[in-house]
């Protein structure tokens, strides 16, 4: 049984003013955050000297984070769901538009709350269960 998405988003050739301005990182993920019908509880991060910025949105459903290398134009975004009435997907579209990614890997994680079962996992996943 699923419970969640962990959607793990990283993003390349971004636009580096963009990765370095906090006020604008935290308008867009609230805005992308609003747009994937999540709760948010708070939104509150650090801005890095020189650079770097880290955000992190506490949410009703789970979390959502930020975290940017402007100085090679790098963002490393996670959006952490439970249930099903959030659309992070669609978050995940927003962000990777508004940073102006020119290349994303994006990786989805099922989360659950039901032991893994090695007998259904699937073939290119490697689960290790510990009692």
């Amino acid at each position: 049984m699923s419970n969640g998405r962990h959607l793990i988003l990283d993003l390349y050739e971004c636009d580096q003013e963009i990765l370095n301005d906090y006020k604008e990182l935290q308008r867009l993920l609230e805005a992308s955050l609003v747009m994937a019908n999540a709760t948010i509880l708070r939104i509150f991060g650090e801005k890095f000297q020189p650079q770097g910025v880290t955000l992190l949105a506490l949410l009703a459903e789970s979390h959502a984070s930020i975290h940017t290398w402007p100085e090679i134009g790098y963002c490393a975004i996670d959006l952490y769901t439970c249930g099903d009435t959030t659309q992070t997907h669609k978050a995940a579209k927003f962000l990777t538009e508004k940073l102006k990614a020119g290349t994303v890997e994006q990786k989805e994680v099922k989360r659950s709350i039901t032991p893994p079962s090695t007998a259904t996992a699937p073939e290119d996943s490697c689960i290790f269960v510990y009692n």
